[in-house]
């Protein structure tokens, strides 16, 4: 895919959720089961507590794991979510439901569409596709790219959904999801 050709993607009315830039699975997996042991409704300030952070540090955590729909946030109280009950309680389909929730946040969904109509495709291509229609992690393009590569490595691979060669920098759809 050309870089002049930009995947047109259906315009939502609501501004695209972006997957905080830093946070990683196993983070969201902490979460989960600390919540999960401490009771249905938890207070942010406890929660920080037990998992030894600071707010600053849990909030971009708290913000993943609520835009995959395994929390809910109301009030500075937590709670796990139906799907985040269903996370917590299985051990097989974790991955599974990280699949189907990651599809809906960028830079995801536009790696997977790129995924629809390119054997393969580089993050430079992704992140320069969601800049050219405002979405960016950061105003720099290499670091923004950088975030980008680092998103797709550590969550869509993870998940099953991409595959990465480091010889050709490319990503391309995992064979089961073909």
């Amino acid at each position: 895919m050309k870089r002049n050709e930009p995947i047109n993607l259906p315009t939502a009315q609501s501004a695209p959720m972006m997957m905080p830039a830093h946070v990683r699975i196993v983070q969201v997996m902490g979460l989960i089961d600390v919540t999960a042991e401490l009771g249905s409704l938890l207070d942010l300030a406890r929660l920080a507590d037990e998992l030894g952070g600071d707010i600053d540090t849990l909030l971009p955590i708290l913000d993943t794991t609520e835009m995959l729909g395994l929390i809910e946030v109301k009030k500075g109280i937590v709670s796990l979510t139906q799907l985040g009950l269903r996370f917590h309680k299985t051990h097989r389909n974790k991955i599974r439901l990280i699949k189907e929730q990651l599809s809906k946040l960028e830079p995801f969904k536009t790696a997977f569409e790129f995924s629809f109509h390119a054997r393969s495709f580089s993050s430079t291509e992704v992140a320069e596709n969601l800049s050219d229609r405002g979405i960016r992690w950061h105003h720099e393009p290499d670091l923004n790219e950088a975030v980008v590569h680092g998103l797709l490595v550590h969550w869509a691979i993870y998940a099953g959904v991409l595959r990465y060669n480091g010889k050709t920098g490319k990503f391309e759809r995992a064979r089961d999801q073909q």
